[in-house]
Parts: C-alpha cells; structure tokens; sequence
C-alpha cells in the first residue's frame, strides 16, 4: 500500500508538471529546465561568460560579427572606395584638367656674341649652367558635354558599387541567420528526444516494477517495445550533436574566429521571429527602391547612358583656353635681343593666353566606340528588363514561403500541445495501472515527431523571412519592410505572428 500511495503521489506530481508545461510561462515553471534542453541548459544570459572563456551572442551580434569580418564585404568596401576616387577624379578634371609646371637644371655650352658676329665656335669644352622654368594650362570651355557626362558615369558607377556592397551585406546577414536558426534547432529538437528518452527508461522502469508486482497486464514482449522505442530515439541525439557543432564551428568562421575558438549562440529553444507581414502588394511597391539588385542594375544602366553621351561628344571639337610661361637663364651665354633669334637656353615667353579649338578627326574610331557603347547600354537595359520580372517572381516566392511555413507553425504547434496532452494522458493512466507499455510508446513517439516537426517549421519560417528581407534590401527583421510588433498567432492568413505563449 505504501507503495501504491508513493506512486499515486508520484503519478499527481507528474501530471501537475505535464499540466504545467501546457500554460506557458505563467506556471511559474523553468521551461527549459523541465524539457532538458541539452547541456547548456543552464547558459548564462548573452555578453556574459559561460566558464572562464566561453564568450555567447546573440543572433543580432553573430550578424554584427560576420559583417564586420566578411572578406567579400571587405572587398566590396575598398571597390566602393575606389570608384569614389574616380569619381573625385572626374570632378576635378572640370577645373584645369591640364596644368603642368617643368623645371629644368643642367649645362649648356658657352655662347658670346650674337648671330653675327661670336668669338665662340662650336665647342665642347666651355659649358656653364642654366635654369628653365615653363608653365603650361589647359581650361575646357566647352566641351559637348564630355566632362558632365563623364561625372555622371562615375557618380552612377559609386552607386553600382554601393549597391553591390549592400546585396553582399544582405547575403552575410542571410547566411549568418541560417546558420544560427539550425544551430538552436538541433538544440531544441535535441532536447525533445532527450525527454523522450528519459520517459521511456521512466516507463521501463514502471512498467518492471509493476511486472515485479504481479502485474499480468505488463509482458517481456511490452518491456522489449520500450527498449526499442528508447534505443531508437537515443541513436538520433548523436547526430543532432554533430549537426550542431559543424554548423556552430561554422558560425564561428562566418563571425571572424575560428572554427573551435571559444564563441557559442546564446538561444536553447527556437522561437519564431516577431514580424507583421504587410500584403504582397506592398512589396511590389517598394522592392525596385529597395532591392539591391536592381538598384545596381539600374545604376549601370545611367552610368553607361552618360558613357555613351560622353562617347557621341567626341564627334564634336573642344573650345579650350591654353595658357603658357616660360623663363630659362644662362649666365655663360649671351642674352639675343633679336626677337628673330632663337636659344633655347635663354629666353622669355609669356605669360600669355589662348582659345583653342581641338578636334580628333578619327570619326571611324569614334564610330566604333559609339556602336560598343550602345552594345553595352542595350545589353544592361536587356538585363534590367529580365530582372523586373525575375524580381517580382523571387519575391512573390519568398513571401508565399513564409505565409506557408507561418501556418505550419501554427498548425504544429497545436498537434505538439495535442501531442503533450496524450502523452501526460498516457504516462498517468500507465502510472495508474490502467494504461498498457504501447500506449506509452505510441505517445512518446507522436510526440517527439511532432515536436520535432514543429521546430523544424520554425525554422523554415525564421529561415524563410530572412530570406524575403535579404530580397527587400533589409538587414534585419523587423526594421524597414518588416516590423517586430508580438500579437496573437490566430490571425488572417496575411497577418501577424508571433511566438506560441508555451513551448
């Protein structure tokens, strides 16, 4: 009898435990502590140390990391940089394009006298120095349009690079949350067979007990079952332990360490992430102004425009202004008062001013560099239109896959809690003698699917709206196209979704 009320109290304490995880945090039970969430069980809070080394993030600082360390971003940064350069090269050149100082310092022969009448031969073996100072100008004043168009296509040729930069950056932010999403999802989905397999050695042992007693309800054959039932459920945690160490090994990778340095995520469980979806529509309306894909299309595109303007202009002359000075002194020869006279080594020429015109009269090299660039223009524009529609596709896609993974969720997360309610159900009537080994087995198996399913949705939707964010140009959920405010999970199919209130 003793026993009997022992195990009564212990059956009631079960269910009042099993009860307790179906209402969620108000129960005032630990969560993660009750569902054996694996080892790290017990983590302490993000920013703090687990150990005397082990440093843990969250998924906002994984992102930050792996920005900051991505070599691809990196390169992108020094091409913006670079483009910027040319950029500033352009601008420049609208204001004296060419301005060219020369000095000059050497040895000339000596020559006295003048065209008429010198003392000096040719001669080699009298020199003496000299210095020569020229100064040399050039000033656009129309030009065709040759300068505008050129800072033009180097203004658009930044935003190519820039745009180029932020795709990149989506994409790192993509990788890192998917990496992160099926880290915490073996986590989790290992800490459901864990349970699993803790209540199947806690049927084994009842059911032996009971067996012990008498009990002619309880065959060797329903101890078998559980046997199996508990050997296959542990023969998959090893596999979600190695799953999740090469995905966390390469986490750590993607943030800048290395694969074995001392850096782990700080979730347990997997939650779905926060978001109000706004209609399909709505992104149709935005994705050409923040799609980093098209905006880099659509940069090349103005870029090349103004390259072609620029190309057409040299058909036409340059209306410059030239202007020049140049002083050279010799001491060892003497200065010709001619102006018909010429040295070279003494002399002063300006300081004068000149309008130039300058034309390249090779049209049919013109010629060919035009038909190139409009080759190009017509081959960017081509891709521009392929990428309008190709867009609107991978975003229709993105965002009927987080609609659908949503529902799953929703859907899963009522068969877990079903799931629950059968197994507590279940492990009370078998406590009770009034249940046999099967329907613990058939429980603890439903269970640990459905489970497992339903975090596996989880992350397909976390996964998923990373994916429409990386489509829209955002870095984050919940920032710009996507919004983070919680709400009831019961909402319209293009409604909002939040966490379920129990885990």
């Amino acid at each position: 009898m003793a026993r009997a009320a022992a195990r009564g109290a212990t059956v009631l304490a079960t269910a009042i435990l099993l009860s307790g995880l179906l209402t969620g945090p108000a129960s005032g039970i630990d969560d993660e502590a009750v569902r054996g969430a694996g080892p790290a069980a017990g983590a302490k809070p993000a920013g703090r140390a687990v150990g005397p080394t082990m440093e843990v993030l969250d998924l906002d600082g994984f992102v930050s990391r792996a920005i900051e360390a991505a070599p691809e971003l990196d390169v992108a940064r020094w091409a913006v940089a670079s483009q910027e350069a040319d950029l500033q090269q352009a601008m420049a050149s609208s204001f004296l394009p060419e301005f060219t100082a020369t000095n000059m310092f050497g040895f000339a022969r000596r020559a006295r006298g003048d065209v008429l009448e010198s003392p000096d031969t040719v001669d080699t073996r009298a020199f003496g120095p000299f210095n020569r100072v020229e100064i040399e100008l050039v000033q656009p004043l129309y030009t065709w349009g040759k300068i505008t168009s050129g800072i033009e296509a180097a203004t658009h040729a930044v935003g190519v690079k820039i745009a180029e930069q932020d795709g990149l950056e989506a994409t790192v932010v993509e990788q890192t949350k998917t990496l992160y999403y099926n880290i915490v999802l073996a986590r989790s989905v290992r800490g459901i067979l864990e349970e699993a397999r803790d209540g199947f050695d806690d049927a084994l042992e009842t059911a032996r007990e009971r067996r012990e007693d008498g009990d002619v309800d309880i065959t060797e054959l329903d101890i078998l079952y559980l046997r199996v039932g508990r050997a296959e459920t542990a023969k998959e945690i090893p596999k979600l332990v190695a799953g999740e160490k090469a995905a966390l090994e390469a986490l750590r990778v993607l943030a800048g360490g290395e694969p074995r340095s001392a850096l782990d995520v700080r979730d347990r469980l997997l939650d779905p992430e926060p978001a109000v979806l706004e209609p399909l529509e709505h992104y149709l309306a935005e994705l050409y102004d923040l799609s980093p894909r098209w905006r880099q299309i659509e940069q090349g595109v103005e870029a090349q425009q103004s390259e072609l303007s620029r190309t057409e202009a040299e058909y036409f002359p340059d209306l410059l202004f030239t202007g020049y000075f140049g002083y050279s002194y010799a001491p060892d020869r003497d200065r010709q008062l001619n102006p018909f006279a010429w040295d070279q080594f003494n002399f002063l020429r300006g300081p004068g001013g000149f309008l130039t015109v300058r034309w390249p009269l090779n049209f049919h090299i013109t010629a060919t560099k035009v038909q190139k660039a409009r080759a190009e223009l017509g081959h960017l524009q081509a891709q521009r239109r392929q990428a309008r529609s190709g867009l609107a596709v991978e975003l229709a896609s993105s965002y009927e896959r987080v609609v659908e993974n949503r529902k799953a969720v929703t859907d899963l997360d009522d068969g877990r809690r079903a799931g629950r309610a059968i197994l507590t159900l279940a492990v009370t009537n078998f406590d009770l003698a009034i249940g046999d080994a099967s329907e613990i087995l058939n429980a603890l198996g439903n269970y640990a699917r459905v489970s497992s399913s339903y975090y596996e949705a989880v992350r397909d939707y976390n996964v998923s709206l990373a994916t429409l964010a990386r489509v829209l140009g955002q870095e984050e959920i919940g920032t710009g196209a996507l919004r983070a405010p919680p709400v009831a999970p019961d909402e319209g199919a293009a409604g909002p979704v939040s966490p379920p209130p129990t885990r």
